[in-house]
């Protein structure tokens, strides 16, 4: 179940909500489901993959006053649909959406909230209070955005859906553009268009339908705790119970294997318990970018069906505008290309693929850790002696930190202040709620390493992996789960020893010792490989193609950028020996997004207000 969409308002009609969902079709291929009721109007787009025949919806509680929708999957609906059978509930289908209804009844949402292992986007209508409630899952792995005045609320699990809404201007925001120039993703709760919002990981809403009030709360967040390490055994079997819960579905199920230690931890489990799995890797003809070998290596070891593809310049062509046009929101990560190309192949033979996301961000496995990571062991009267604290930590620096030119986490910024200043015209954008919040959460890590990996929990993950797993598998209606987001094995790796998480150079130590449990040593004892393709001549040949830098971004919509400014700026960048592909592709992306979303938004926005 891949896409829904909603409003509350008196003007629009059902047929506003129907042009609405057929937006997203590509998220919910296999049908539609509608509910009206006087102003409201909530629906969704389904991609079967649990009770094929019967999880349709709405599905109903309390006698149809409470409706619910979903976009995701609950992976523990059987344990708790047998709780609430032995409190007396009937239910009418096998679908985790009918839990979500009588949940509700029963434990209320905060109470339905805290018992969900899924990933999901949650609308539920309780009929006899007056309110709609929204939630979005613990990390992020399922978006859900809205828009709030006075005349109407609207929320979708696309940025194009809610922005179409009339009450929605569509202006590029300067803050959301200001943190995609340093980052080539937007994190927090503002989107990159005024008045379009999304709810954050962990989060829900409520909306009083008397006035439209609305209400938003935390349920959730990834507890930072001292705790004593965890043993091996226990590790690996909190591993087993993630990929087995995320391998449920009543459609076929693969895996995408990439080659290195997290996606091949994965599959090994995931072939295990499903002999003869699909797998599916992307090669490259780079040998040092390439990993497609180690990925083969590992199938034939684990036994799965094994299906490999090549990605080229040609592809890199051809891709980077249908890429663009299928990203809801700008996103500059080189991998989009990749994966959504890998997702379209997976397509043809399974439905839903396990994914490693999360891995390096729980278990500390990105090099620029490195910094914040103990260098050795302690002992424990050094532990003792000098046991660090919050209180002891220096302070969280900024998000877009110009002293260091990086992120809390030590993830390197695209660009500086001056160099956004440049493309953009303008200067002092101020930090916003959402930052303040996060910089007073990063303030109780127990230790740098913790702080590094959590603010990377809290941005970098949901806001540009997590969204390239989701658009992307979505686009060809396949459904991408990461099972190291489980919230067992998020709260166990992200509160493990800084030792145990790194040391030296010696990335993701605690999930290496699991490993040797799965995997071949050849595969345990391989440096992680970064993921860097060879973007520089593929960026000049785009230029070329297009009439120089002048002609490309004269030509159209800039979303937010000053057209000749970043002409001259990527004209400068081309002359030098070394240019910054990674700011030249990041603007790349969010011209080519600009410009196809511009164009899906106001051609639906037209249907929507003649309905």
């Amino acid at each position: 179940m891949c896409g829904i969409a909603g409003f509350i308002n008196a003007e629009l009609g059902p047929q506003a909500l129907v042009h609405l969902l057929d937006s997203m079709v590509t998220r919910g291929p296999d049908g539609a489901g509608i509910y009206h009721d006087g102003p409201i109007h909530m629906g969704m787009r389904r991609l079967s993959v649990i009770d094929l025949p019967q999880g349709g919806q709405p599905l109903f509680g309390a006698h149809g006053q409470v409706v619910a929708f979903q976009n995701g999957e609950i992976y523990n609906h059987r344990s708790l649909r047998r709780e609430l059978e032995a409190a007396g509930y009937q239910f009418v289908t096998a679908s985790d959406t009918e839990v979500l209804a009588h949940g509700f009844c029963h434990w209320s949402i905060e109470g339905l909230l805290a018992r969900l292992d899924g990933m999901f986007a949650i609308a539920i209508l309780d009929r006899t209070r007056g309110e709609l409630h929204l939630a979005r899952d613990r990390f992020g792995e399922k978006p859900l955005f809205f828009a709030a005045a006075d005349s109407g609320f609207g929320y979708g699990s696309t940025m194009l859906a809610v922005a179409a809404l009339p009450w929605v201007t569509g202006e590029p925001d300067p803050l959301a553009v200001d943190r995609y120039l340093a980052l080539h993703h937007v994190p927090g709760d503002q989107c990159f268009l005024r008045g379009v919002q999304q709810l954050l990981p962990g989060e829900r809403l409520v909306v009083r339908l008397a006035d439209l009030s609305v209400r938003r709360a935390r349920y959730y967040r990834p507890p930072l705790r001292r705790t004593a390490p965890v043993d091996d055994r226990t590790l690996a079997g909190a591993l087993e119970r993630a990929v087995s819960s995320r391998l449920i579905a009543d459609v076929p199920v693969g895996v995408f294997l990439s080659g290195g230690l997290d996606s091949s931890l994965v599959a090994a489990i995931a072939a295990r318990q499903r002999p003869r799995i699909d797998t599916f890797s992307m090669g490259f003809g780079d040998p040092l970018v390439d990993e497609s070998a180690h990925a083969a290596a590992l199938a034939r070891a684990a036994g799965t069906t094994h299906h490999a593809f090549t990605f080229d310049n040609d592809h890199f062509l051809t891709l980077v505008p249908e890429v663009a046009a299928a990203l809801d929101v700008p996103l500059g990560d080189q991998a989009l290309l990749p994966v959504y190309w890998l997702s379209r192949e997976a397509r043809r033979h399974v439905t839903v693929v396990l994914s490693g996301e999360g891995a390096d961000e729980v278990f500390a496995g990105y090099g620029y850790y490195a910094s914040v990571s103990p260098q050795t062991v302690p002992g424990w009267s050094q532990r003792l002696r000098n046991r660090i604290t919050p209180a002891t930590l220096p302070a969280v620096a900024p998000l877009l930190d110009e002293v260091t030119l990086a992120t809390p986490s030590g993830f390197p910024l695209l660009s500086s202040a001056a160099t956004r200043h440049y493309l953009t015209g303008r200067t002092g954008v101020q930090p916003d709620g959402w930052e303040i919040d996060l910089r007073d959460w990063l303030a109780l890590a127990k230790d740098p390493l913790q702080r590094a990996t959590a603010a990377e929990i809290a941005t970098w993950l949901p806001d540009d992996l997590l969204v390239k797993l989701d658009r992307m598998t979505m686009a060809h209606g396949l459904e991408g789960r990461a099972p190291f987001l489980a919230p067992e094995l998020v709260e166990m790796g992200l509160n493990l020893p800084a030792h145990e998480r790194r040391l030296g150079g010696v990335s993701k130590r605690a999930l290496r010792r699991v490993a040797r449990l799965y995997l071949p040593p050849a595969l345990l004892d391989r440096p992680k490989q970064g993921f860097v393709l060879p973007m520089e001549p593929w960026l000049r040949q785009w230029f070329a193609q297009r009439g120089g830098p002048q002609a490309y971004f004269t030509a159209g919509l800039c979303a937010g950028l000053h057209p000749t400014a970043a002409a001259h700026l990527v004209s400068d960048e081309l002359g030098r020996g070394n240019p910054n592909v990674r700011l030249l592709f990041a603007l790349v992306m969010l011209v080519e997004w600009a410009r196809a979303f511009q164009k899906k938004c106001g051609h639906l926005s037209r249907l929507v207000r003649g309905s």
